[in-house]
């Protein structure tokens, strides 16, 4: 079973706006409107803006080029418009010299091939990119798009994931350096302090609902680990945490997570070093974080370390260094449920409905279902299956028969869970963590500042030397050296090498990994028998190039961090200017800390400096005032481009593309579970409800059953039958000998597009209604003279009905177009052999 094939002909429209288009590609589209007005309302402010990579599926026969080209690149901004084979083939678009670097247009392989370099990833790497359908790419009438667009998607995907785990340490580093005033407990203090106890994981998944009850009702003897986007939901549902736990360092995580922010007087929030500052920062009650403090220290085994893909996998791996002996898990479902839902309830996504346009790939569940699931969660499972191997004395359940089967870890019903234990409660928890007074605070700050001061002294040592050594890189350069002069500068290098090495080992690993990009440059694909003295000059200058650049640098986050130790430093003085805190908190967006403020100085109006001076009191009281408003809307307000983030992957434009690579792979589980979940959808949705149709016909087709499957076609409203589902009444009735159906479908598709004219004369034909047949043939090539194959048709069509003299002439136009057209000459030496 297939998708019945499309033709992108090679024939061109022009539209009384005098603009060239293939009809096969964008139909009517340009007849009514021209395509500027339309480009302009769909297109203009997004193509306007600087400093992005925008990926565009489609040209729209060329025309959505020329309107870039008109409009003008951006600066910073590079466009790449991906096109079917098929479509480029019959295009010519010159490409201006002045833009060859800014503009590109691929077929997909060469897009695939392009697309993983380094200029690409830096707008990847920053998140300034985009990606677009043309307005024939939008279209539902050619799978070609649609199959097309999930591509291109899978590559901005992959290329996206490829680049954060290859910046991942660049950022962990940057994030870390900002947490430095905050990560001052280290998570080791919880080492082996539960042995013998029971931990329960608390994730975001679907599950989670399924288990809020239990998890009230067994509460005191659980001891309780939160990943922290859930644990405002378990504080609503009068559950608190133990602890609650956040590792991811990108942008929104705060927004994620910030429920998270009323437990702080009843949960230990423990972080990973690169946890998101905004988060951490304005945490007002107690925490512990894993991995290192300082970015150049090396590793600590002694302290818990971070581990990934997920937060999950973080809190699983703390819970087993923690020393319990069962780990049960509630919300760790890690796929999607069978309603296409990826989130318990409350959540955004979750809010917004089930998202069927993400392409996964399926895994078992505990139930014996398959689920989807997407690649990050795939790499989870795998974590989580390593976490299980390496502890084996730790019982491992999943509470959910929804949930991804992982080995190692096993599943039960809460019914069958056994637990005796009385654990002790968030409060005796977080009085068994050491308290901090202002003035250890103070001490921990300066301590800081004097190794970050012993850092910056450190690199720019570092950098110095390295241009020492690029000064001799200089001479050997400029003057021709014997064999004996070079090494002996070769020797001088290796002196200086050998300083910038030692006593600084955790300082010179945190310039190689930190500046991993940069130090690849000096790379080499040559083979070292190969490398002559000037390739090994050239590498040497660029590995010492990268030092110097990577020095300045880390020099610029540690001094960015002094400043942030000073602004925690004054902020536990209450002679310290309040105004300038509060600058320095709007520019970090963590006006939270005005809370710890309060917290650190409940007498701040007793001050002396208040005494005499009202005015200075009321503009303390404005400030705190509006700075805490501000707070409350950071609290409560979603960011709009969060929630448009979510909806584009839920779009029903990527349900269609995923029901056509559905269909194209003849994926029979997931047509039923498309076809389950639009069923719903399509009761208050129009486009749900034509998808719905469409996914379950072709569920249909694959169990054999064609004429349900033409049923459920039929079955749609008239008005919601596109161009796809008319094309595929007509196979499936022609199939099934029923040509009054195919009639009428075909007559519905040549109304407005004028490539199912021959067709629809066709089947008059085979009806017995010759003139109307006829008519149809003759209209549509006096607009389309050069169809080659339709003149064919009509000649034999001709010939059938013994009407030679207009088969001669159906043939002659054959030869107009296509002179040494050999079926052509054939049929006329026939016709002129019977006179």
């Amino acid at each position: 079973m297939s998708l019945h094939k499309s033709n992108i002909q090679n024939t061109f429209s022009i539209s009384r706006f005098n603009e060239y288009y293939l009809p096969s590609v964008n139909r009517s589209v340009f007849e009514s409107i021209d395509s500027k007005t339309l480009y302009d309302k769909k297109f203009k402010s997004d193509f306007a803006k600087e400093d992005m990579l925008q990926v565009v599926t489609g040209l729209d026969s060329g025309l959505l080029v020329n309107y870039l080209l008109e409009q003008g690149i951006p600066k910073g901004s590079i466009f790449i418009f991906v096109e079917l084979d098929e479509v480029l083939n019959l295009l010519n678009v010159d490409i201006p010299k002045e833009i060859e670097n800014q503009l590109f247009i691929y077929n997909y392989e060469d897009f695939q091939e392009n697309f993983s370099s380094d200029t690409y990833g830096v707008y990847i790497l920053k998140n300034h990119f985009k990606h677009y359908r043309s307005l024939g790419a939008t279209s539902s009438h050619l799978p070609e798009y649609s199959i097309l667009n999930t591509q291109i998607i899978k590559t901005l995907e992959s290329g996206y994931l490829e680049q954060r785990v290859n910046s991942s340490q660049q950022k962990y580093f940057e994030e870390q350096f900002k947490n430095i005033s905050e990560n001052v407990l280290p998570a080791s203090l919880l080492i082996n302090r539960f042995n013998g106890h029971n931990c329960l994981i608390v994730a975001g998944g679907p599950s989670l609902d399924d288990h809020i009850d239990w998890i009230r009702s067994n509460s005191k003897h659980l001891f309780i680990i939160a990943v922290s986007r859930i644990a405002g939901k378990l504080h609503k549902a009068g559950i608190a945490p133990h602890i609650i736990v956040s590792v991811d360092p990108y942008d929104f995580s705060f927004e994620v997570n910030r429920d998270m922010m009323s437990l702080a007087n009843s949960s230990l929030f423990v972080n990973s070093f690169h946890v998101n500052s905004r988060l951490l920062g304005q945490w007002p009650g107690k925490n512990l974080f894993m991995d290192n403090k300082y970015p150049w220290q090396l590793e600590e085994k002694e302290n818990i370390e971070t581990i990934g893909p997920t937060v999950t996998n973080a809190a699983v791996h703390l819970a087993t260094r923690m020393g319990f002996s069962s780990i049960l898990l509630a919300g760790v479902d890690l796929c999607f449920t069978n309603t296409g839902f990826t989130h318990t309830k409350d959540s955004v996504e979750s809010a917004l409905g089930p998202n069927l346009g993400i392409m996964g790939e399926w895994i078992d569940t505990y139930g014996g279902e398959k689920a989807e699931t997407v690649t990050q969660l795939k790499l989870a499972i795998d974590a989580l299956a390593a976490e299980a191997n390496i502890n084996p004395e730790i019982e491992f359940i999943n509470l959910s028969l929804n949930a991804a089967k992982v080995n190692g870890i096993k599943y039960k019903n809460t019914e069958s869970i056994i637990l005796q234990i009385v654990e002790p409660s968030p409060e005796d928890l977080l009085n068994n963590i050491p308290h901090f007074s202002l003035e250890d605070k103070r001490k921990d700050n300066i301590i800081s500042k004097a190794k970050i001061n012993e850092l910056i002294t450190t690199l720019r040592n570092i950098a110095k030397l390295s241009n020492d050594i690029l000064s001799l890189i200089q001479q050997l350069k400029e003057q021709t050296k014997s064999p004996y002069d070079m090494q002996k500068y070769f020797n001088k290098i290796d002196i200086i090498d050998k300083k910038i090495n030692k006593s600084h080992s955790g300082v010179i690993k945190l310039i190689k990994t930190y500046g991993f990009s940069e130090f690849s440059a000096f790379l080499t694909t040559k083979d070292t028998e190969e490398w002559d003295t000037l390739h090994v000059i050239d590498m040497t200058e660029n590995y010492y190039k990268a030092f110097i650049s990577i020095s300045e640098k880390l020099i610029e986050l540690a001094q960015d961090s002094l400043a942030r130790l000073t602004h925690r430093i004054n902020e536990l003085s209450q002679n310290a200017d309040l105004e300038a805190l509060v600058n320095f908190w709007r520019k970090e967006k963590q006006h939270g800390r005005v809370n710890i403020w309060l917290v650190n100085h409940p007498n701040w109006r007793a001050h002396e400096k208040f005494k005499h001076n009202e005015q200075l009191l009321e503009k303390y009281q404005h400030l705190i005032q509006s700075l805490s408003d501000e707070y409350q809307k950071q609290l409560t307000v979603i960011p709009e481009e969060y929630i448009e983030n979510v909806k584009e992957s839920a779009s029903m434009e990527n349900v269609f593309e995923k029901i056509i690579v559905l269909i194209r792979d003849k994926d029979h589980t997931g047509l039923v579970k498309m076809a389950f979940n639009l069923r719903e959808l399509a009761k208050k949705d129009e486009t749900a409800k034509r998808l719905y149709h469409l996914a379950y016909s072709h569920q249909l087709l694959l169990e054999k059953k064609e004429n349900e499957a033409l049923l459920v076609l039929l079955e749609l409203d008239k008005n919601l039958q596109s161009e796809i589902e008319l094309k595929q009444i007509s196979l499936l009735a022609l199939r099934q000998g029923k040509i009054d159906i195919a009639e009428y479908a075909i007559a519905r598709l040549a109304e407005t597009i004028d490539e199912y004219i021959p067709q629809h004369a066709h089947i008059l034909k085979l009806r017995g209604k010759y003139q109307d047949s006829i008519d149809l043939y003759l209209d549509y090539l006096e607009k389309y003279p050069s169809d080659i194959s339709t003149w064919i048709k009509f000649g034999l069509f001709m010939i059938d009905i013994n009407q030679f003299a207009n088969a001669e002439t159906a043939f002659y136009q054959v030869l107009q177009t296509d002179p040494d057209n050999r079926v052509a000459h054939e049929y006329i030496n026939w016709l002129q052999s019977r006179n």
